[in-house]
């Protein structure tokens, strides 16, 4: 059997020290994401308990994503301001490029579905990472230039990452990070045929080593002879010599490509810790910390539930000695033989009496779940459960109840300023010279002047929730009403979705006001035109005074001998 590669032995460590935690990781992944699935009575012995799942973790954790992305995030550039004498390109913003094609890229990762994504998955597991590549074999713009090259994003799991120095949350710190996962046996070795990897120990082959993939669906695999799955890692190391970022990857036994120089300054990984832990690299997750409650009140109920199965139904007692059966059908008849008309028929059949439930239980099931709730920050009026008569108390409510997110926000927030900082450093790294929109121009511009350039990145956060942009719109009517706005600057600030044909209502506009000022202009020409010569009356007045044999000469006269006949009958005109 071929060696290992000495990359796979940073692998095997890194899953070694993940096991070595308290609680064990890879147990407590799988645990968060089953309990938030439904799958909370796992790993039980099969009983005629009731299983009941009462899902507070889903509702919480939905209720946190949804809170925290109701603000929408950009990704803005601007200079340092000391030190950085920006290059212009014949007339072009280098700053207006970055944010616009930063901008162009974060709508074709999808970034709106991709920031939910990251926060379910650090909410469920404690962390999210967004890894970078750069696809030669892409076109850029969606195909609609000859451009060759994209820059792409994928989300990959925390369980697939392995931190050189796990002790450290922070990227730049790392002297190396492994980014793991599962992929086509053929698509493997097609890759290794375009690097002509001369690194082989053994062959690319398909395994089963998906013991560690997150969730139980990740241990499940189609099972084929031709379309097999094996495991892969990339490993990113930093080079002190050239100070960029190197890559390898490979196999259990093979290399794919090795120690290629990405010539990146940064690693192309963003990584997202829900909640920060001392002393290492996994975050704490919300999920983690609801499981015991959440246990409690499932069996507290399924208790409840089994005690009201075996009591709802009171059970019968007859003196068999006088009954020889006791039938239950509705409305049938009982023979009841033996005995003296004078006998107490309750004497020979009844009931028993059910045990009585305490009502503290109820009381205590309550009370987890309130105190749960407010625990973590989640109050009624929080979640729209009041009655709107004090208005401005619930606002303050709500506000303060959003306390307990700031810390995860803050998290999110730097999680998008290191995608802005991966993004320049690859755009400024692989795009070389390309065209740029400016305007309505197409213009050429080499991005390789990123490389010298640094800027200051920051997350851009605004409101868009629905009650904000109506309050937005109405002030934009208002300042249109008393004329401090024109109908184009209304326009081009209004949402798209207010307006239909938005821009083409625009154009339409523009085109309407260009041609009502081109023949304004028109009018002052001929009307500036008609002051300096004389008035059209005055010469028919003069005209009038030739006879008819004159007139007609006027008229057969060539245009300067006119002019002079007019100009003499006006001299002559009375006054």
């Amino acid at each position: 059997m071929a060696d290992t590669t000495k990359d796979w032995d940073l692998y095997e460590a890194g899953k070694r020290y993940n096991n070595r935690l308290t609680p064990n990781y890879y147990d407590t992944v799988d645990a968060n994401l089953a309990f938030f699935q439904g799958d909370q009575w796992r790993n039980l012995p099969d009983t005629n308990m009731p299983k009941p799942v009462f899902n507070i973790i889903k509702r919480v954790i939905t209720f946190f994503v949804a809170s925290m992305t109701t603000s929408n995030i950009k990704i803005h550039y601007k200079p340092l301001g000391y030190g950085n004498d920006l290059p212009m390109m014949e007339g072009i913003d280098p700053i207006e490029v970055a944010n616009e094609q930063t901008k162009t890229l974060l709508e074709k990762f999808k970034m709106e579905y991709k920031q939910r994504e990251a926060l379910f998955d650090s909410a469920i597991t404690g962390d999210a990472c967004a890894h970078f590549y750069f696809d030669i074999e892409k076109r850029a713009y969606n195909g609609g230039q000859d451009v060759q090259g994209e820059i792409c994003m994928e989300m990959v799991d925390g369980s697939n990452v392995f931190f050189g120095n796990a002790n450290n949350s922070r990227i730049d710190k790392q002297p190396y990070i492994i980014v793991s996962g599962r992929d086509m046996v053929e698509s493997l070795r097609d890759e290794a045929k375009r690097y002509k990897s001369k690194e082989q120990n053994g062959e690319i082959t398909s395994d089963v080593d998906y013991g560690e993939q997150l969730g139980e669906a990740g241990r499940i695999e189609v099972e084929a002879d031709d379309y097999g799955k094996a495991q892969y890692i990339i490993v990113y190391r930093y080079d002190k010599k050239t100070k960029t970022i190197k890559a390898s990857k490979s196999v259990k036994t093979a290399y794919i490509y090795k120690d290629i120089d990405t010539e990146l300054s940064h690693y192309p990984v963003a990584w997202l810790n829900w909640e920060k832990q001392k002393n290492q690299y996994h975050g704490r997750a919300l999920c983690t910390g609801m499981l015991p409650n959440q246990i409690f009140i499932n069996r507290m109920f399924a208790m409840v539930m089994y005690h009201l199965m075996m009591t709802a139904f009171p059970k019968a007692v007859y003196n068999a000695d006088i009954i020889e059966n006791w039938s239950n059908g509705i409305g049938d008849a009982i023979p009841v033989t033996g005995i003296g008309h004078e006998a107490n028929i309750k004497n020979i059949a009844g009931y028993l009496e059910p045990g009585n439930m305490s009502n503290q239980i109820i009381q205590a099931i309550e009370l987890a779940m309130q105190y749960t709730k407010e625990t973590l920050g989640i109050s009624d009026a929080a979640m729209g459960n009041v009655d709107p008569k004090n208005t401005s108390a619930i606002i303050a409510v709500q506000k303060s109840s959003a306390i307990p997110l700031e810390n995860p926000k803050a998290n999110l927030h730097e999680w998008f300023e290191d995608i802005g900082r991966i993004i320049f450093d690859m755009i400024g790294t692989y795009y070389g010279p390309r065209p740029v929109q400016v305007g309505e121009q197409v213009l050429p511009f080499d991005f390789s002047i990123f490389k010298d350039m640094w800027l200051d990145v920051k997350a851009d956060v605004g409101e868009a929730s629905y009650w904000s942009e109506i309050a937005s719109v109405q002030t934009m009517d208002n300042l249109l009403k008393e004329g401090h706005l024109d109908i184009i600057d209304y326009l081009q600030r209004i949402p798209d979705e207010y307006i239909p044909q938005k821009q083409e209502l625009i154009a339409s506009i523009q085109q309407r006001m260009q041609q009502q000022a081109m023949m304004q202009e028109q009018q002052a020409m001929a009307q500036q035109e008609m002051a300096n010569q004389p008035q059209d009356i005055d010469i028919q007045a003069a005209l009038k005074q030739l006879s008819p044999e004159e007139r007609k000469a006027f008229e057969q006269a060539p245009p300067d001998v006119k002019e002079q006949i007019i100009q003499k009958l006006l001299q002559q005109a009375p006054a």
